[in-house]
This record gives C-alpha cells, structure tokens and sequence, in this order.
C-alpha cells in the first residue's frame, strides 16, 4: 500500500519501543492496541503491514480506513 494511508493507522496504535540491542536489518516497526499487534515494513513509498488480533473483532474498526483482512487463523 502506498505509505501516506499509514497515517490513519498510526493515530489509532502505539508505537513499541524496541530494545537497542534487537538487529534492525528487517527495518520493521511494531504497534500495539488492546488485542492487537501489527508490524510495518516500509520505505520511502510503499508499505507492507501485518496484523495479529486475538479476536477478529478487534478488526473491524481497521475496515473504516481500508485495511482488509482475508483470513483469521484465531
């Protein structure tokens, strides 16, 4: 996905802070919500995001913004 639509997920996840001593070769960013992980890998035009949920209703308020999901492996 291209990286300005980023922006709508960063307001609604907090970053997670990574200790120093973790290999930042992959260049991923972690963020967190309750019942929710996603990790971002990006540059300077697209974007790649994961997301893990305990619950497939913690992804519905994602769908406003366009993220879609196709499978729930909970």
């Amino acid at each position: 996905m291209p990286t300005a639509r980023l922006d709508a997920l960063r307001d609604k996840l907090r970053p997670v802070p990574l200790s120093p001593f973790l290999p930042t070769h992959q260049g991923e960013k972690f963020y967190v919500a309750p019942g929710l992980l996603a990790a971002v890998s990006s540059d300077e035009h697209e974007a790649m995001v994961s997301f893990g949920a305990l619950h497939r209703g913690t992804l519905t308020p994602l769908l406003e913004h366009g993220f879609r999901w196709v499978r729930f492996d909970g």
